[in-house]
């Protein structure tokens, strides 16, 4: 992937009720890699929703074996959380693995190295290669 794709998602503002972590993912989906990814119209939505996410985001994706890919989910816990609530997308980028997610805490869509993601209290949970 190149970078000059990737960067066009940074700085999207996070709006709980337009474009949480979740709907940045689908929308990334679509324009990037033409899948068409759809979460329940009633889904929970933001950080009040977010315990669901991971059960909501297994069923259109599996577990990925072996290296991630670009485009795969990426599942990561939260700080002080027990279970995954929070999503991005992977790619390789600049040599490395990057994770482009959008959170709350952020204000918009971020892009972050993988080895930085504990640093902002966020752990890898799985990859996941899309159904």
């Amino acid at each position: 992937m190149r970078l000059v794709d990737v960067e066009r998602w940074v700085g999207i503002p996070y709006d709980e009720a337009a474009c949480d972590c979740a709907d940045l993912v689908v929308q990334v989906q679509r324009a990037l890699f033409a899948r068409e990814v759809e979460l329940p119209g009633r889904r929970p939505r933001g950080r009040r929703g977010s315990a669901e996410l991971g059960a909501l985001s297994r069923a259109q994706a599996v577990a990925r074996e072996g290296p991630p890919q670009d485009g795969d989910l990426v599942l990561m816990i939260e700080r002080g959380q027990h279970n995954p609530g929070h999503a991005g997308v992977f790619f390789f980028l600049a040599h490395e693995g990057w994770v482009l997610h959008s959170n709350e805490t952020n204000g918009c869509s971020v892009l972050h190295r993988v080895r930085d993601l504990p640093g902002y209290g966020l752990r890898i949970e799985g990859y996941y290669a899309w159904n």
